[in-house]
């Protein structure tokens, strides 16, 4: 009689709610775990935090220091959780990025909306570094990549040079190659400042997907690498 009046005052939910829980907090374990013996594998260092909702794992590349990590976004265009990465390269100061051209109306858009309904310039430094490298860097592509990529990413560079230089036949397959998402999903893929970086949406939470964007983020850094180290004729 007593369980049944615990029932009807709804008293009865709370062992089910942290069921529920656990349920939770053992599948972030789990994918966490997967990734960490992932990257034990391949000879990288792996953190994970809040009960497995976070990670990042962290390696070297021609003796320079990366590091990739999967959180909450940290750009309001990301969806769902976020993977982004950081290679300390002291490659030459050239500037190039690669975005989905999808991201890049959407940005568009919004830079053209905040000047025209509040004058408030491209240049303003509160803005996402992404919108002011729209006004910045013009749009650069060439025939070799292929109708089907520059229908999917824009490319934006201080010198189309630059940019030929870094984006290999081999980056440009691999950025149309994601294995459980839509290559038009935002992604963004850059050199700045001597380093690389890449910010990724992440909503599959899929070891695929993550695999493939440090095959993709590694070779970035080899060709920045490789292309203009300081070492190399300018």
């Amino acid at each position: 009689m007593l369980s049944k009046f615990k029932r009807m005052l709804g008293l009865g939910n709370k062992p089910a709610t942290r069921t529920a829980q656990s349920v939770v907090s053992t599948t972030a374990l789990g994918s966490s775990q997967k990734v960490s013996e992932w990257a034990n594998l391949q000879g990288l260092s792996f953190s994970d935090r809040n009960g497995g909702r976070g990670y990042h794992f962290e390696g070297k590349i021609g003796g320079k220091a990366w590091r990739m990590e999967r959180g909450r976004p940290s750009r309001d265009f990301i969806k769902g959780e976020e993977l982004r990465a950081r290679a300390e390269l002291n490659t030459r100061d050239v500037a190039v990025m690669v975005i989905t051209r999808q991201l890049k109306d959407d940005l568009d858009k919004r830079a053209f909306s905040l000047y025209t309904d509040s004058l408030q310039t491209i240049a303003d430094p509160s803005l996402p570094e992404e919108m002011r490298w729209l006004a910045m860097y013009p749009e650069v592509g060439w025939e070799g990549l292929g109708d089907a990529f520059l229908k999917h990413y824009a490319i934006l560079a201080d010198e189309r040079e630059h940019a030929v230089a870094w984006l290999s036949q081999d980056l440009a397959q691999s950025l149309m190659a994601w294995p459980s998402m839509d290559p038009s999903s935002p992604k963004i893929l850059m050199l700045l400042r001597g380093k690389a970086y890449l910010r990724m949406e992440y909503i599959q939470n899929d070891m695929a997907t993550m695999e493939h964007a440090t095959v993709v983020f590694k070779t970035a850094c080899e060709l920045a690498l490789s292309s203009f180290s300081d070492n190399l004729p300018r």
